[in-house]
């Protein structure tokens, strides 16, 4: 699947068409999409830090920083895709069990990771705003699980087990 129809797709979320569309595409594309969109929401970080390289302070050549900052910038996003929506997705794990939802955890993690546009753009509007990056990270992830909350209750509840005697 093209990532600009899955980009289209998290845009239109929560709602119930693009949700279980989104939950059909395979997670290579997902990761892919992730690491696309972490990178390039990033990427700014990158240039600033670059940019802001001091020669008198720093041990390194900046022809050594640079090649440092090119190789494993790309490496440290993609841990920071896996790693931080595998964290993210564990609340969202409590709250489908807490909302007696049939979703599994590898769901949920797709969903975590499709619903992470908005909080992701907010948090970099904010982020070079006058606020403070406490309530930037606040707000985001607010909107997030607001997001998280709509998109579990489409599912059905889990049916409860008859015990026979």
């Amino acid at each position: 699947m093209s990532l600009l129809h899955i980009l289209k797709l998290a845009i239109q979320l929560p709602k119930k068409q693009a949700l279980f569309q989104l939950n059909r595409i395979s997670m290579r594309d997902t990761l892919v999409y992730l690491f696309l969109l972490f990178f390039i929401a990033f990427l700014p970080n990158a240039f600033i830090n670059v940019q802001q390289f001091d020669y008198a302070e720093q041990v390194v050549s900046y022809s050594q920083y640079l090649l440092q900052v090119i190789v494993t910038y790309p490496f440290l996003i993609m841990f920071f895709v896996v790693s931080g929506v595998s964290i993210l997705a564990l609340p969202a794990w409590f709250l489908s069990i807490g909302l007696n939802r049939k979703l599994a955890y590898q769901q949920l993690w797709k969903m975590t990771g499709f619903a992470l546009l908005f909080p992701i753009i907010s948090y970099l509007i904010l982020f070079y705003s006058p606020i403070s990056n406490y309530i930037a990270a606040s707000i985001s992830g607010l909107l997030l699980y607001s997001l998280l909350c709509k998109m579990i209750l489409i599912y059905p509840k889990r049916k409860k087990r008859s015990v026979h005697h």
